[in-house]
């Protein structure tokens, strides 16, 4: 049951979408893939819950919008560290309830953060967390207002979010760190390899190698979903 790092890449908003949704719904059995990802456009995604017109509004911009598979709230990826995690259902930490996975994903970001002298707690939750949140105008943007379990700095500025999605075949986060929370001379690799360690070593998921990894993508389930990723009917899907 290995965890597969997956190679460094670049996509548009739709591409970017359809691969994670790809992995989601295709992984082999037993299966766990982490990849990091950048942005070839200008992009802001925003929860499935969420209304479009309320993004437009927020973001008047000219920028690519999309709607991720996953909930949460409004992620700006100019200027940002994009991840996501694919469990196959058949891994134990794949049914685990979300909050604490939630928790477990945010304290290995800490772990890696600390391995370079930045300092971070997780947000406490800032009401029980059985109650129902108040009502609010206006879309939830992810990065103005940190939510429990999210990883912040002691002034409480948020540094990592994320959203999931659980599904019949797995589990998917995708989850965004603020580059501009993080010092100038931050060592993005360094981060990178000591997060995907801290996730295998709190998962138990050893990290293993595939010999081809075109066996982790389905190609036409990816051209299929970056279809719909980039199609007005998903954009605007009430």
């Amino acid at each position: 049951m290995p965890l597969i790092l997956l190679p460094n890449a670049f996509g548009d908003a739709a591409t970017n979408m359809a691969v994670d949704a790809s992995l989601l719904y295709t992984l082999p059995t037993g299966i766990a893939a982490f990849r990091h990802y950048g942005w070839t456009e200008p992009a802001i995604t925003f929860g499935y819950t969420q209304r479009i017109a309320d993004v437009q509004a927020a973001f008047p911009e000219d920028l690519r919008l999309c709607r991720r598979l996953t909930g949460g709230g409004i992620v700006d990826h100019r200027n940002d560290w994009t991840y996501a995690l694919a469990l196959q259902t058949d891994l134990p930490a794949a049914h685990g309830p979300a909050t604490e996975l939630y928790a477990t994903i945010h304290n290995c970001i800490r772990q890696a953060l600390k391995a370079q002298s930045v300092q971070s707690v997780l947000a406490p939750c800032p009401r029980h967390c059985n109650e129902t949140p108040p009502a609010h105008d206006g879309p939830d943007q992810c990065f103005v207002q940190p939510t429990a379990n999210d990883v912040i700095q002691a002034n409480g500025t948020k540094i990592a979010g994320a959203a999931m999605k659980r599904a019949r075949e797995g589990l998917l986060i995708q989850g965004s760190i603020d580059r501009g929370a993080l010092p100038e001379n931050f060592n993005y690799n360094e981060f990178a390899e000591a997060f995907q360690q801290a996730v295998a070593r709190e998962l138990d998921i050893p990290i293993g190698i595939t010999e081809d990894l075109r066996t982790l993508f389905d190609s036409p389930r990816i051209q299929a979903e970056r279809q719909r990723f980039a199609g007005d009917a998903w954009q605007n899907k009430r």
